[in-house]
């Protein structure tokens, strides 16, 4: 697929849609194209973001695609030297306000410890931003099922020790 290329099964569309990252787990890099997902049904609209730094394009996936009743964004496994291609949690936040998100769900964080920063560094940055900017954020507890008409919003990271 290239960008903005759709595929259908069923009843539910996915469309790959640009990130900003790189391509390949070898020695052959940009073989192919990195990208993050719509997924749209007659009654959801869903964003994944894959890996990707912050970039304008969010505003551009918002206004084509959204608004988004879920935005899964990544936020974690983040340094300075690596915001083209992971994003820092406050931007993770503002991607999930670009996209026109009903509800922001933060992911790639807490399960692998891939930087410098604390496990619940992410997180507990994500929720901060996200209560300062005023958007609606989905915390369950790494494989908690739930539905996305009822999600979780508890801090529950603030009692791992």
């Amino acid at each position: 697929m290239d960008w903005h290329d759709s595929a259908t099964y069923q009843t539910v569309s996915f469309t790959l849609t640009p990130s900003r990252h790189f391509s390949g787990r070898s020695f052959k890099r940009a073989t192919t194209l990195w990208g993050s997902w719509v997924v749209q049904s007659a009654d959801m609209n869903l964003y994944f973001s894959g890996d990707s730094g912050y970039f304008d394009e969010f505003v551009e996936i918002g206004k084509r695609y959204g608004p988004f009743d879920f935005a899964f964004v990544e936020n974690g496994a983040y340094n300075l030297n690596w915001t083209q291609i992971h994003m820092m949690p406050e931007e993770s936040v503002q991607a999930a306000i670009d996209l026109q998100a009903k509800v922001f769900f933060p992911v790639h964080w807490g399960r692998y410890d891939l930087s410098s920063h604390t496990w619940a560094e992410p997180v507990t940055r994500a929720k901060a931003e996200a209560d300062t900017r005023g958007v609606t954020m989905a915390t369950p507890l790494i494989g908690e099922v739930f539905t996305l008409e009822d999600f979780p919003v508890a801090e529950w990271w603030l009692s791992v020790k």
